[in-house]
This record gives C-alpha cells, structure tokens and sequence, in this order.
C-alpha cells in the first residue's frame, strides 16, 4: 500500500495535474522538437487561447488528411487554411514537426516532406496559434519569423493584410485548387480572374465599363487592401476607400470569412455563435451569370431562378458530373466544305472571351457571309437594335434625297467645314452610302463603281 501524502502536498499535486490537464486540453503552442500525429488527428491539435480556432490534421476524405487550420465553433469546423490543400497526406505515420533547428515539416507515411513552412529559420522558439487564426513561428526575441497569414489558400480573416504577394484559389469539392483566382493585376487593381490553361482573364471589375466607371483607380502602384473586424474590405485601389462591406457591419464580435468559392464568387460569411451555421453577408457579384467559366467553354448560364447551366442546340455536355468542363459539339464541320450552314438565334447570349473582330454598321447578311469564310469562326453577336437604328437613317435620308429640299445636306457634313464644301459632292457620297446600305444586295453597287464615282470627286477639282 503506497504511504500517504501530506494534505499540503496532495493539493500541489492535485492542482499542478489539473494544471497539466487543462494545458494538454487547450495547447496553443507546439514545441520545438514537438509534433502532431495523424493518428491522434481528434486531440493532438493546437487550439488558439480563445478557442475560435483549431490547427491539426483535418480529414478530407477517407485515408486522407489535410493540415489546416479552421473554426472551432462551426457546425462543419470550416476549414480558412490548409498546408498541403493539393497533397494530401496518409492517414497513418504522418505527421507535423517543428523540429529542434527551427524548421516546421510536413511528413507523409514514407518520411517524405510534403510541406515545409520556410527555411533557414533561426533562434526559434515555437510555434503558436493566435486568436486570429494566424499559425505563427516566433523567434527568441517574440518576434514572428513565419505566418500562415502569408500564404493563404482560399480565405481571408479579419485583419489578414492582402499585399501583391497575396493569392487565393478556391478549393473545389474534391479538395483540389479551382479554376479562380483573387489577387492584385498588373495594374494593381484588386481582381477576381479565370485561370486556366488556355484563358486567363478578369471578370471582376466588370471589364465591360472603365476602371473609374468600377469605382477603382489605377493610379496607384500601392498594392494593399485588409479586411477589418467591422466586416469591410478596404484595399488600395478604390476611389472611395470602401467598396466591400457586410450587411451585418454593425454587428460587433462577429466572426466572420471572406471566401473564394469554388463557383469564383467572393462572398463575406458570418457566423451564428448560437448554432454555428454561417450566414452570406456580403457578395461580390450579384449576378453570377457574369462569373467566367461557370458553365465551361461553349456553355450556356441562364437563370431559372438559380444560375443555371445548358448547352446550345447541336452541343451536349462534355462530363455529365462537371459544368466547368463545359460543352462539345455533336457534330463536325470541315473547313470549306460545301454543305449549306445554318446559323441559330441564342437570343441575349454573350460567348465572353471569343471576340476575334469588331464590325460596324453590318447587316445581318453580312456578318453570316464573313463567318461562313472564316474557318475559326463559330458564331458571330449581332445587335439588332443598332442595325435598326441604321436602317432607319438610312430610310430617313432615302427619303430626303426623294424631295427637293436641299439644306439638310449640311446636316450631314463637318461642322468645322463651316459650310465650305461641294454640296453635289457630298449629296452624291450621300447616296453612295445609302445605295451601299440597301436591304437587296443586287441593289447594291460594285466597289468598282464606289471607287470611280469617289475618283471623279479628284478630277473635277483638278
């Protein structure tokens, strides 16, 4: 029978257990010469001292684990970073080791490193978790040698500074990196961007009206932008110093994420502390339709309410299971083969990315003739409402050269010519361009012919 303590000496023990018990339960510290092992995955983690994060092995599907960090007190513990997204490692013999010279490793089950924090890290003294779900390594001096913050992967978190090394890149549901990018261009204007193999272009700002007209300024080579504990995202390029803001901003010590979503919108999250389920308090763009690459190369994104996805008439979808793939035709066209081609009407239909020429004044006849000669066309836009508005010019002045009046003419020429000009000359360029225009191409001269009557113009003033 062991002797018994004094009461005294019982109570140091007793407390100093309960204090051991109470550091291994809320650890936000990992050691040098310390690890975390897969195996232990559920209680060998570093939680931050106010328990909003978790830092450990995260399993993302079975056998497979990713290091990470995320929400605690989410439902789904919401992952905000991950070490090794696009490599995940096994569920046995891996671990994470901040070793005795200052490095910080990821191993897999065959001791090969899939991760490493940075090299040549000196005077370490550990690693820690902080409150702000930042993973940092400190120096003997406090100072902090390496963060998470820096390298993130698909999330920013309040107070995580986005500079012009800053990228991120959503994570898809089979875990691996997406096709979107959010990141400062090259003309340090925050962007969201389709990144893949064959195209690379900016979808937010809306490319289709001028940086100012976006509220933006690139007059700026300052590239740096935050996300505040208010739940605004300010950055160095907007005109007004604040553009993205949630709707619950008001709300004091609200947890909240900005996130990259695999669809490529940028949404702000906050959470309910009272079932941990998250709520979108803010998004980027409003009609996801204008996000590129939704439905993939030749698809089709309509509203039915909800964004959805559809091939045009002689294209299926090339993988059932994914629209970013999008769509493959049916059929085959050969280049200069004499079969008849049929266009079809996709009315509002917008194919972004594809633009090869720009026509003006055009008729519709004309815009088919010049696609079926180009053997890397595949459609062509049409905006009928500008076509319209010409054929009424054009029927205005068909009618004007019918009358006998004869003053509207100068309405037509330069106004810096103050009136100085051969008005048969211009009335006769007049019905050239209306007689071009007409609706029945046998009516329409040859440019043999436009070229003579434009070369008489030169002979009678010699």
């Amino acid at each position: 029978m062991a002797p018994a303590l004094p009461p005294n000496l019982a109570t140091v023990s007793l407390l100093s257990f309960l204090a051991l018990v109470s550091c291994a339960a809320s650890r936000d510290i990992l050691q040098p010469g310390s690890s975390l092992a897969v195996e232990a995955y559920q209680s060998d983690i570093l939680k931050s001292p106010d328990g909003t994060f978790s830092c450990g092995f995260y399993s993302i599907y079975d056998n497979a684990f990713t290091f990470s960090i995320w929400y605690s007190r989410a439902a789904n513990k919401t992952i905000v970073w991950s070490a090794n997204r696009d490599r995940p490692v096994h569920s046995r013999r891996a671990a994470l080791t901040l070793r005795k010279d200052g490095t910080m490793v990821l191993r897999d089950y065959d001791d090969i490193v899939v991760w490493q924090a940075a090299d040549y890290l000196r005077n370490v003294l550990h690693a820690q978790l902080l409150d702000t779900g930042n993973l940092v390594v400190k120096n003997t001096s406090g100072g902090i040698v390496w963060q998470s913050f820096d390298s993130p992967t698909d999330t920013l978190l309040p107070s995580q500074r986005i500079t012009a090394a800053t990228q991120l890149v959503p994570t898809t549901q089979s875990h691996a990196p997406g096709n979107y990018i959010f990141r400062f261009n090259d003309i340090s204007m925050l962007s969201l961007i389709y990144n893949v193999p064959d195209v690379s272009d900016i979808y937010w700002p809306n490319p289709d009206i001028s940086v100012f007209d976006n509220n933006r300024s690139r007059y700026n080579s300052t590239r740096l932008g935050s996300l505040g504990n208010n739940g605004v995202l300010s950055s160095s390029d907007f005109a007004d110093g604040l553009l993205l803001e949630a709707s619950d901003a008001a709300l004091p010590g609200t947890k909240r994420r900005l996130t990259l979503d695999p669809d490529g919108n940028f949404r702000m999250y906050s959470l309910d502390d009272s079932d941990g389920m998250w709520s979108v308090s803010m998004v980027a763009i409003s009609q996801p339709c204008a996000i590129h690459g939704i439905c993939g190369q030749n698809g089709i994104c309509h509203y039915s309410p909800k964004p959805t996805c559809s091939c045009p008439p002689g294209y299926v979808m090339t993988n059932p299971g994914d629209w970013t793939e999008g769509c493959t035709a049916t059929f085959k066209f050969t280049c200069g083969d004499q079969e008849p081609v049929q266009f079809v009407k996709l009315p509002h239909t917008d194919f972004w990315g594809s633009d090869q020429k720009r026509l003006r004044w055009a008729s519709l006849e004309a815009c088919m003739d010049i696609c079926i000669s180009d053997c890397t066309c595949k459609g062509f836009q049409y905006h009928e409402e500008v076509h319209s508005m010409l054929g009424k010019l054009v029927r205005a002045l068909a009618d004007k050269l019918e009358g006998h009046e004869e003053s509207w003419v100068g309405e037509f020429v330069d106004q810096e010519l103050s009136g100085q000009f051969n008005y048969l000359q211009a009335r006769t360029v007049i019905e050239l361009a209306v007689s071009c225009l007409q609706k029945d191409r046998n009516k329409r001269p040859t440019m043999e012919s436009v070229v003579q009557t434009l070369l008489s113009f030169d002979e009678a003033s010699d």
